[in-house]
């Protein structure tokens, strides 16, 4: 899964499948047997109140597209050039994003919540963390293009 086109697809894919199976989980937790009883809408019964289109295509596209750009953004500018500190932030700004954005899919997933206003932090808020840490690593990777700096000669 390194800095390629491949990689970069199959971890969108990845991140897909993940985003919609704890969507889909978290919609189930917080169905009406939280809130009606000791136990949780039983699996059988529990689809007739999830809108399935609504869960396959919002997340992988507003969210999933998201890190596909970020992804993309990255190995544009490092261009084969992944030192350590590159991918630490690459890794780090990537896994900072996915958590607010599974905080706010659990936050919109609960019935009581307002929905339009969990799901803006996907839209909103995570595209900073990601534009902060695609500064950084272009920033890291356009720094070794810097000629060396070289000391006055003070032995005179």
């Amino acid at each position: 899964m390194g800095m390629t086109r491949r990689g970069t697809w199959l971890r969108y894919g990845l991140l897909s499948a993940l985003l919609i199976g704890i969507h889909l989980g978290t919609r189930w937790y917080f169905s009406e047997g939280v809130y009606q009883g000791g136990a949780n809408v039983p699996l059988r019964k529990f689809p007739e109140n999830v809108d399935v289109l609504d869960l396959l295509t919002f997340t992988p596209v507003f969210i999933g597209l998201k890190f596909l750009a970020y992804d993309s953004a990255v190995r544009a500018f490092t261009k084969g050039y992944t030192p350590p500190a590159v991918i630490v932030v690459f890794i780090a700004g990537y896994l900072v994003a996915l958590a607010m954005d599974i905080a706010c899919l659990v936050a919109a997933a609960r019935p009581i919540a307002d929905s339009g206003f969990a799901l803006l932090g996907p839209i909103l808020q995570t595209p900073f963390v990601l534009f902060l840490a695609g500064a950084i690593v272009a920033g890291l990777a356009l720094n070794k293009d810097f000629p060396p700096e070289t000391q006055p000669d003070r032995s005179r």
